[in-house]
């Protein structure tokens, strides 16, 4: 893959306004909005972020029950009270759109891509000059923002003040990152969690912050860790910052106000960190040193 990270950390911004612009965002937003039933939503990799935000989005606005679920999952879960599913990938024919659809309830597709299947409804966005990265970085924002611009009711102002670049400086030689964490903050965690593992840049720990309060910290008493907080400033947030930061190398806070526009926020802020931990080890998110296996597993069609 092609060592191209800071290329793409560039050119981040630029893809979602084009996209703003080039997709057809009331069509979306009527797709969206016709979601009025208990639904599935479903991603795997990158677009598991999406899924968690696509979960989120429905769940507030439509306001509908929704789960966010793995894709292998469907083949052994029941379906009682669920009448839609929600796939959602860049690519929009990858293995785990088709087990995400063997069922009986409507199928919806987020992508870049149609799926011609008669059955599934389309929810097509446009990347204009896409990416080529391991980690996917404007695959990943791109339908996040479309769907915070569903939820603000077309206010993409909102969103795109918030694609500002952000710096960080802390130290990055130790490889545990413990993540603090939360349903509030839940996409962002997400997008951490799964890039710093599948680039290899570190080895996270994902803490519901109150879980935390439970004996969760036994672990960074005998290993030492990187704190990655994601600050919504409550009274529990104080405290744990406050009693946290003797027993870390550092404490790197991410703040994020509220609600669903904190955790976009905390998802951009997040990507740039993610990109100083693999500058800081001379490593490249678009150009992973991927182990071999990944080609042999990455198209698996067989019994799951």
């Amino acid at each position: 893959m092609e060592k191209n990270g800071n290329y793409n950390f560039e050119k981040l911004e630029e893809r979602v306004k084009d996209a703003f612009v080039d997709s057809d965002l009331d069509r979306m937003f009527y797709e969206f909005k016709n979601l009025q039933q208990p639904t599935l939503v479903s991603g795997v990799g990158g677009s598991s972020v999406v899924s968690e935000m696509a979960s989120k989005v429905l769940r507030e606005k439509n306001h509908i029950i929704t789960q966010n679920t793995e894709p292998r999952d469907f083949a052994y879960r029941g379906f009682d009270g669920y009448h839609n599913v929600l796939s959602c990938s860049y690519s929009g024919n990858n293995y785990g759109v088709q087990l995400s659809f063997l069922n009986d309830l409507k199928h919806y597709l987020l992508s870049a891509k149609k799926n011609e299947r008669e059955d599934v409804h389309n929810i097509t966005y446009t990347c204009r000059n896409p990416e080529k990265s391991f980690i996917s970085l404007a695959a990943t924002l791109v339908p996040c923002s479309i769907l915070m611009d569903y939820y603000l009711d077309g206010r993409e102002d909102l969103v795109l003040e918030r694609l500002q670049k952000h710096d960080f400086s802390f130290d990055t030689s130790v490889p545990v990152f413990e993540i603090f964490s939360g349903i509030d903050t839940s996409t962002a965690a997400k997008y951490l969690e799964s890039t710093i593992t599948e680039s290899g840049i570190g080895i996270p720990v994902v803490h519901d912050k109150y879980s935390y309060c439970h004996g969760r910290s036994t672990m960074c008493k005998n290993h030492p860790s990187i704190a990655i907080y994601f600050d919504t400033h409550t009274e529990l947030d104080e405290l744990l910052l406050k009693e946290i930061a003797p027993y870390y190398r550092e404490v790197v806070r991410i703040p994020c106000e509220k609600g669903l526009l904190g955790d976009y926020s905390g998802l951009v802020q997040s990507m740039y960190l993610t990109k100083y931990i693999a500058d800081s080890k001379g490593m490249d998110l678009s150009g992973v040193d991927y182990n071999p296996i990944v080609k042999k597993l990455y198209k698996y069609q067989g019994e799951v």
